[in-house]
């Protein structure tokens, strides 16, 4: 067992357990990740026409949403023009040329799941009523496959390492 050192938080301390706890079986825990990421993508693939690109633009407008609603409380979350992302950014973060990145921006746009602000920002369309994402509802039998395979890879890792039941 790691025991928190004075200057750490817990997440790093838990971090550096896990990671020596890899150490002695990585193998093992390298197959369950594989596993479980081959399926993943391969679900991504199948869902998206194999358009990883576009995945890749979704997520990560998704994520600046997500990470300020880990952060605040969803009362006062702020509007999209707060967690929007410009097409050049999103260029220079995943490395596809700016023309293609403005060409999924508008096909994610056709499909209702992000619009452009006045500042020429992305950021995930939201219902008129508030309630839910566009994106969110499209996404709902993924999301359920998706939830499925990360309790299986969890559930997995955590038998790993423990003495057989008896």
């Amino acid at each position: 067992m790691t025991t928190q050192k004075p200057g750490t938080s817990a997440l790093d301390s838990r971090v550096a357990g896990l990671v020596e706890g890899f150490g002695r079986d990585y193998p093992t825990y390298q197959y369950a990740f594989v596993n479980f990421l081959v399926d993943h993508l391969s679900d991504l693939s199948r869902s998206y026409g194999g358009d990883f690109q576009q995945i890749l633009i979704l997520a990560i407008i998704g994520q600046r949403r997500m990470n300020l609603r880990r952060r605040v409380d969803m009362a006062d979350l702020p509007g999209p023009e707060a967690m929007a992302i410009s097409a050049s950014r999103l260029a220079d973060v995943t490395g596809i040329p700016r023309e293609t990145v403005r060409r999924k921006l508008e096909s994610l746009r056709q499909k209702g799941w992000v619009v452009q602000g006045p500042d020429g920002g992305w950021s995930l369309a939201e219902d008129p009523d508030g309630r839910d994402l566009p994106v969110r509802r499209d996404h709902a039998e993924f999301d359920q496959r998706a939830r499925l395979r990360i309790a299986r890879l969890v559930a997995m890792l955590e038998t790993f390492g423990r003495a057989p039941e008896d």
